[in-house]
C-alpha cells in the first residue's frame, strides 16, 4: 500500500521543504529550504529520520491533511493550534496517527510556521539535489487542495515515542533579540544611525519567504543607499533609501543593490522564521567567533 497524505485544505502556504540546495548561489539560485531549520532537524531526529529528510512547512494555519495510512509523525516549530480528532497535538513529540485521521492546523498561537515531519520523510520531485519548493525559480509550487503527498518507507521498525527535552524547545515570544555580525558597509551609515540600530526597537510589518520589512527609527546613509550589487544571504539586513531595515530570508535573491548593515547569525534564523506581524525586534552585535561558537553549540544537539 502506498503511503500517502492528502491535502484537504492547504491554508496560506503549504510546501515541501528540506535543508535546501546550497552550492548554487554563484549561479543565482538561492539555497531556499526550511525557514526554521532547527524545527526540521529536530523533528527528523525524533523520528530517527536523517536530518535532511523533507517535511511539510505549514505557514499561518488553515491547513487540513488526511492520512491514508498508519504512521508516526512529529510536529515542530510554531504552535498553530494543531489537533487530530479535536485532541491537541503536542509539539516536539512523536505521536501515532491512523488511516483516515485528519491533522488540522487552525491558526497561529505562537510563531508562524509549523513542520510536519513523518517517519520515512516526504517524497517529491528533486531540483538541483533538493526537494525544497522555490516557486519564483519554478522549482515546484505550493501544495493545493486535492494534492497527494507521498511518504518514504521506514527502514526497520516504526520509531517509538520520543520527545525533545524542555530546555531544547525554543521559546516563542512577541519580542525577539537578533544577534548580528556587522557588515563591511557599516561605515556607509552615520555613526548615530549605527548606534540607533543597536539601541532602538523595530516592528516586523510584513514578509514572506523572501524577506521581511521592519519599521522604526529610520537609519541615515552617509551618501546613498544604492551600491554595485553585492552578495546577500539568509539573514542579510539591507537598508534602502527610506532607512527602514529589510531582512532577507530563505528564498532571497543571491545579490542585492542596497547597503547592508549586518547579517543575522545562523543560530537565530529560527527566530526570523517564527516572527509574526507586530513582533518587536532588537539587534545585538556579536563577533564572527561568537557566531561560530553559537552555531557549533546549536549543531551538537
Amino acid at each position: 500500500m502506498e503511503q500517502l497524505i492528502q491535502v484537504s485544505k492547504p491554508g496560506l502556504f503549504l510546501s515541501v521543504q528540506d535543508l535546501g540546495r546550497p552550492g548554487y548561489q554563484h549561479l543565482g539560485v538561492p539555497a531556499s529550504g526550511a525557514m526554521d531549520r532547527y524545527a526540521l532537524i529536530m523533528g527528523n531526529r525524533l523520528l530517527n529520520n536523517e536530518d535532511g529528510f523533507a517535511a511539510l512547512e505549514i505557514t499561518f494555519g488553515g491547513t487540513e491533511l488526511t492520512f491514508k495510512y498508519d504512521t508516526v509523525i512529529c510536529v515542530t516549530g510554531g504552535d498553530l493550534a494543531a489537533h487530530i480528532d479535536y485532541e491537541p497535538v503536542p509539539l516536539w513529540e512523536t505521536i501515532k496517527v491512523q488511516q483516515g485521521q485528519q491533522l488540522i492546523f487552525e491558526r497561529p498561537i505562537q510563531g508562524m510556521r509549523a513542520y510536519l515531519c513523518v517517519a520515512g520523510g516526504i517524497q517529491s520531485e528533486v531540483w538541483l539535489g533538493s526537494q525544497s519548493t522555490f516557486e519564483k525559480g519554478k522549482m515546484g509550487s505550493r501544495l493545493v487542495e486535492g494534492d497527494v503527498v507521498k511518504v518514504g518507507q521506514v527502514e526497520g521498525d516504526q520509531p517509538s515515542f520520543s520527545s525533545l527535552r524542555r530546555d531544547l524547545r525554543p521559546i516563542l515570544t512577541k519580542k525577539v533579540t537578533l544577534r548580528v555580525i556587522a557588515s563591511q558597509m557599516e561605515l556607509e551609515f552615520t555613526t548615530a544611525s549605527v548606534s540607533k540600530f543597536y539601541q532602538s526597537s523595530y516592528v516586523f510589518k510584513k514578509g514572506d519567504r523572501m524577506g521581511c520589512m521592519l519599521e522604526g527609527a529610520p537609519l541615515v546613509h552617509n551618501s546613498t543607499a544604492d551600491i554595485v550589487s553585492d552578495v546577500v544571504t539568509y539573514g542579510t539586513i539591507q537598508v534602502p533609501a527610506d532607512g527602514q531595515p529589510m531582512i532577507l530570508l530563505a528564498d532571497s535573491q543571491t545579490t542585492g543593490g542596497y547597503t547592508t548593515i549586518g547579517t543575522v547569525i545562523s543560530a537565530d534564523h529560527w527566530k526570523l522564521a517564527q516572527m509574526a506581524p507586530g513582533t518587536t525586534v532588537q539587534f545585538e552585535k556579536v563577533s564572527v567567533e561568537e557566531a561560530e561558537w553559537l552555531q557549533q553549540l546549536w549543531q551538537q544537539f
